[in-house]
């Protein structure tokens, strides 16, 4: 129960970290302020294409950078990872490569970017008088909880992407 607890909080730890690095500076601080000058303007973000590119760019790419970069042989492990004294690490425990760790990032992160497509596709939920339910959102959420019950249930304490990859979190 402890490891569960310590992988839960670096992870809130990391989404925290994410959400102030990319919602308030890049987003709040730079983006704000310079959309209309570059041609982002509500009509151009009500195509769910444009939207979807913006948040890929501006908000999905600097989150998978950090994770690929930080739980990579290049880092130590994320600073959720470090604080809570947990380490991504491969098959024979040794330290994750830059490839392998994106790979673990795309997969790990896969819920909420398939949420993101469900809230975006056909039409942005945002500018929708009457929002309708999506199944894609829903789906990114089965596929989280799945993964949260892989770690839960598994003997090695793995994910589902974590035993695709031959990746683990060890506790240092």
């Amino acid at each position: 129960m402890r490891y569960l607890f310590a992988r839960t909080i670096a992870y809130l730890l990391d989404c925290l970290i994410c959400f102030s690095v990319v919602m308030m500076f890049l987003q709040w601080a730079i983006l704000s302020n310079i959309r209309k000058e570059i041609g982002l303007t509500e009509e151009w973000f009500q195509n769910s294409w444009n939207l979807e590119l913006y948040v890929l760019l501006t908000i999905s790419l600097p989150v998978w950078l950090y994770f690929t970069y930080f739980d990579s042989n290049r880092s130590f492990g994320t600073i959720g990872k470090r604080f809570a004294k947990l380490q991504v690490v491969n098959h024979d425990k040794g330290q994750v490569g830059l490839k392998r760790s994106f790979l673990r990032t795309i997969l790990k992160l896969a819920p909420w970017e398939i949420s993101h497509i469900g809230v975006v596709f056909p039409e942005p939920l945002y500018f929708m008088h009457t929002p309708d339910i999506r199944p894609l959102t829903f789906i990114g959420l089965i596929l989280f909880t799945t993964y949260f019950i892989s770690i839960t249930i598994g003997n090695d304490r793995q994910s589902f992407y974590d035993m695709l990859l031959k990746t683990r979190v060890i506790e240092k």
